[in-house]
């Protein structure tokens, strides 16, 4: 009886559509590399970087899955963008030497400052209260690079891809991709609100990018093993650096 309810249960597998069973994979995954505790690392701010974009990552990435098995990825464009732009932002950091990695981290922060006390401002200028700390921020000591390439690749992410000694140009690809179906573009509207033949107006969704998830999983590997890289070099122990890889795999 168990053989024969084995049998059926490996059929049934097999007749799911190929979507869905990347969906539990990456679900699973997901949730395998979220629940690494990793409050050992040592921490310095490329730890926090690597640690924080790892994070970030596979939230997207648990979320792309539920949406996915909903019937939904054709709406998790916001999501898989902001998944590919985590991929890429680790990979430049972990492509460039360990020596120069402090400096980009602090290089982004200071750009990021450089943003908000501009919002901060306008906000202001404009007759808005605005909770920004700017005295709190500027009281960050940043080291920041003199390196045009690490500035431009703090800058823009096309600058990052075009940083790093790594073909990083699908991945920006994809991300491209989904930005068209993320913010508020015509694209968007008119596979919303397709018009017909008969000038009547239908209704549709836009394309689900990566449907079967397999360029996400192997982003989802190489981010995570990465990371390790990254975290090893910070001078955390290799079985703690490691451990989201291992939890990746084990997962799945």
């Amino acid at each position: 009886m168990s053989g024969s309810r084995s049998k059926k249960e490996r059929q049934s597998k097999r007749e799911r559509p190929d979507y869905l069973q990347s969906a539990d994979y990456t679900l699973r995954a997901a949730r395998a590399v979220l629940a690494v505790d990793l409050g050992e690392v040592p921490v310095s701010r490329v730890s926090q970087f690597a640690v924080g974009w790892l994070r970030a990552a596979f939230e997207q990435s648990r979320i792309i899955a539920i949406l996915t098995a909903s019937g939904l990825g054709h709406a998790a464009a916001p999501n898989r963008r902001a998944f590919w732009e985590l991929t890429i932002r680790v990979l430049w950091l972990g492509d460039m030497p360990q020596s120069d990695r402090a400096t980009a981290a602090d290089t982004m922060l200071d750009l990021e400052r450089t943003n908000e006390n501009k919002t901060d401002k306008y906000m202001r200028d404009n007759g808005f209260p605005s909770n920004i700390d700017v005295a709190e921020m500027e009281a960050f000591i940043l080291h920041i690079s003199e390196d045009k390439r690490i500035k431009a690749g703090a800058s823009h992410l096309t600058g990052a891809v075009k940083g790093t000694g790594m073909n990083l140009w699908m991945v920006y690809r994809l991300w491209r991709e989904d930005s068209t179906w993320t913010h508020a573009t015509g694209f968007l509207a008119g596979r919303y609100a397709p018009t017909n033949d008969d000038d009547t107006m239908g209704a549709g969704e836009p394309p689900h990018i990566d449907l079967n998830l397999e360029a996400h999983r192997y982003a989802a590997m190489l981010l995570a093993a990465t990371v390790g890289d990254i975290l090893k070099a910070e001078g955390a122990a290799s079985e703690l650096a490691f451990a989201p890889v291992v939890a990746y795999f084990e997962a799945t």
